[in-house]
């Protein structure tokens, strides 16, 4: 039992934060931030928006691109660590806003960076064991919340935002999700946290050198799994962290840096929304075109890696 992708959306909040923002309110320069990150702006959500707000807009848009509704849509998985609430969780509350009628089950799943790898391969097993017709996957963060203003080498990493996808049942088993794996190991959930302070804790050197290891080989792992090589990609949309991990990890995978979607410049680092807001911006710009097929790859808090082979 296949599927396919039918739908997307994406949100990203009004302010935009410039690295020389920055330099009004720490000891930081717009290169140095440029030098070790490549970001150079993000979108910061204003103090009275939410994760829910976020969440509904990209969801509203991608049933728009669909041309769906949300009574369409037979389950919702949310990939998010910031919602404002405990519970209930960022699905059903998005499901109430958005005005479902049916009993659609939603829900949330909680892999930080890999997030949205863990809520696709949560779809492909729902299709694959053919229980739904139509899923749509939301990546929503709000990482402003937790952001330390005084640490430079954190708070500088990270922004807001949210994007959408939807996929239904096909009878191809070549065409959307089409493989995925998921990996974790909880030894290291030190490395990057939020503290009991609700503060960001990230021990850079020790996260970069875990990135550029796992994302590599959770790509390597799929690839060989699907029987097919770097060539057969069109374009490697990885978790957009730092420019410096994803050039190392297309260096490893022996994989051309212009086949490789960037908008950690733009965007920064949303956590479970970066690889649904950069593919949206590619589809938006006409970079990634119906039919390509797309890796991606992630790694992220927990530990926790993983990736996802698309057709798009």
């Amino acid at each position: 039992m296949g599927n396919k992708l039918v739908g997307y959306g994406s949100y990203l909040p009004e302010r935009v934060m410039t690295n020389t923002d920055f330099e009004r309110i720490m000891d930081t320069t717009d290169e140095w931030i440029v030098s070790r990150t490549g970001i150079r702006e993000r979108h910061i959500a204003r103090d009275d928006e939410t994760v829910i707000d976020m969440a509904v807009i990209a969801a509203q848009r991608a049933l728009e691109n669909a041309k769906l509704t949300i009574d369409d849509i037979d389950m919702l998985i949310v990939a998010n660590v910031t919602a404002e609430l405990e519970f209930p969780s960022v699905g059903i509350q998005v499901l109430g806003r958005l005005g479902a009628t049916r009993a659609q089950p939603a829900y949330d799943v909680r892999g930080a960076c890999t997030g949205y790898i863990y809520a696709l391969h949560n779809a492909r097993a729902f299709f694959t064991a053919g229980m739904y017709n139509r899923i749509m996957i939301i990546g929503a963060e709000k990482m402003s919340r937790f952001i330390d203003w005084t640490d430079r080498s954190t708070a500088v990493l990270f922004g807001d935002g949210a994007g959408a996808l939807i996929f239904e049942h096909s009878s191809s088993s070549y065409s959307g999700i089409i493989d995925t794996i998921v990996m974790g190991d909880g030894s290291g959930y030190d490395m990057l946290h939020a503290s009991n302070d609700g503060k960001i804790v990230m021990n850079g050197p020790e996260t970069y050198k875990r990135a550029v290891q796992l994302m590599p080989d959770a790509a390597n792992y799929i690839m060989a799994h699907a029987g097919i090589t770097a060539d057969n990609v069109d374009w490697i949309v990885p978790h957009q962290a730092n420019l410096r991990i994803i050039s190392s990890c297309a260096e490893k995978l022996n994989f051309p840096l212009d086949k490789i979607l960037v908008t950690v410049d733009r965007h920064a680092n949303t956590s479970g929304a970066s690889g649904v807001l950069a593919l949206a911006h590619a589809f938006d710009s006409g970079i990634i075109t119906h039919g390509q097929l797309v890796l991606y790859p992630a790694f992220g808090s927990g530990l926790t890696w993983g990736a996802a082979l698309i057709r798009v």
